[in-house]
């Protein structure tokens, strides 16, 4: 089709054809998930990449992962019917896609694409595995796709979440058969600059898209209340709350010791020379950014939210759970890691240490698993 859009190539091969199929590869946090995954599969699978709209990728993907879209844009300002031509459409240009390039499984990241891909993958007939990235009763989805997630995910092949409460909620109309708890991975290409002789700084973390649930004015405001002299507040991230956030910054006076960084490539950065890491969501699918910083053996604070955090730290051993929205909890568990560097080095190593089992080819071989169960029916 015209407005179909493509790159790369593969040479022939007896691999298996795989597709991941997702809304765009944009900077977000299931868009690392699966550029990741994608590219520890290359040696193993011809891979491609599907987007219902092409964005360029912000993660880097090996050369030989093929790219191909379904339309070169999204429209926000659909009319109801112009929506549903829209959803009628990705699933026709799925299905083709598919059967073109032969495709023997179909892999789709969150709800809209998983249910396109559900559909497509049926009428391709082939086997499909699909992935959930928040926990759904948090999600902020229309009454309609919900039911429409209801009607159709008992038709996919497995459904992979990350956290056994994800997976609680979906027994309620799913086969738990059909259910898998796969972790989110550690991508490789970032755990590669890890580097603890760089010298520390006093800074507090935070790595997030600037969005309610992320919730980073509460991390603002319990920092405007210590009293503390030569500490420093980053948050890594982009979104819609930039200017409220940058207009409660200059309310609290704190705009020499508050920044907004934006999106960066070089987030390993930042985790190297922080000494704390805050991570104040109010929900989370499963909670990469926090996953991250354990990894760089920062020293976290999370909040106790559903769900993930408290599937990753044990509170008092590597790290602090405090109650979702808490700020007097965020502030005291802030000024003890200050006050008490050496609580924060063990905290910080034995972070670390728990976050090996979601290295890269611990995860890929988890997936694998369910592709060649998928490649087997």
């Amino acid at each position: 089709m015209s407005n179909l859009h493509s790159e790369g190539q593969f040479s022939v091969t007896n691999k298996p054809k795989i597709a991941f199929i997702i809304t765009s590869l944009t900077s977000g946090g299931a868009e690392r998930v699966l550029s990741t995954l994608s590219n520890s599969f290359v040696a193993d699978y011809q891979v491609t990449i599907i987007t219902l709209y092409n964005v360029m990728p912000f993660y880097e993907l090996d050369s030989r992962i093929k790219r191909i879209s379904c339309k070169e844009s999204y429209n926000k300002n659909m009319r109801f019917i112009d929506s549903l031509t829209n959803n009628i459409y990705m699933i026709g240009s799925l299905y083709r896609i598919l059967k073109k390039e032969q495709i023997s499984v179909a892999i789709g990241f969150m709800t809209t694409t998983n249910i396109y891909t559900i559909i497509a993958s049926k009428l391709a007939r082939i086997p499909c595995l699909i992935s959930e990235r928040t926990h759904p009763d948090y999600d902020p989805l229309s009454d309609f796709w919900i039911k429409i997630r209801k009607k159709t995910y008992p038709y996919c092949t497995k459904l992979i979440v990350q956290t056994a409460g994800i997976k609680s909620y979906f027994t309620k109309f799913l086969n738990p058969d059909k259910l898998a708890i796969i972790k989110n991975p550690l991508a490789d290409s970032l755990i590669a600059f890890r580097d603890e002789s760089l010298k520390k700084e006093n800074i507090i973390l935070s790595v997030g898209r600037l969005d309610p649930v992320k919730n980073q004015r509460l991390l603002i405001e319990a920092f405007s209340e210590m009293e503390i002299d030569n500490w420093k507040i980053q948050i890594v991230g982009e979104g819609e709350l930039r200017s409220e956030l940058q207009a409660l910054i200059n309310d609290l006076n704190l705009e020499d010791s508050v920044e907004l960084i934006g999106s960066v490539d070089c987030v390993h950065d930042y985790y190297n020379k922080a000494r704390i890491f805050a991570f104040t969501s109010n929900f989370e699918g499963f909670p990469n950014a926090l996953i991250e910083a354990m990894a760089f053996g920062l020293p976290c604070i999370s909040t106790n939210c559903p769900s993930g955090p408290n599937e990753v730290i044990d509170d008092g051993e590597n790290g602090f759970l405090i109650p979702v929205g808490d700020k007097n909890m965020l502030k005291l568990k802030l000024e003890v890691l200050i006050s008490q560097p050496e609580l924060g080095e063990r905290f910080g190593a034995s972070a670390k240490a728990s976050t090996a089992k979601f290295e890269t080819k611990h995860i890929s071989e988890q997936w694998k698993h369910l592709i060649t169960e998928a490649l087997q029916r």
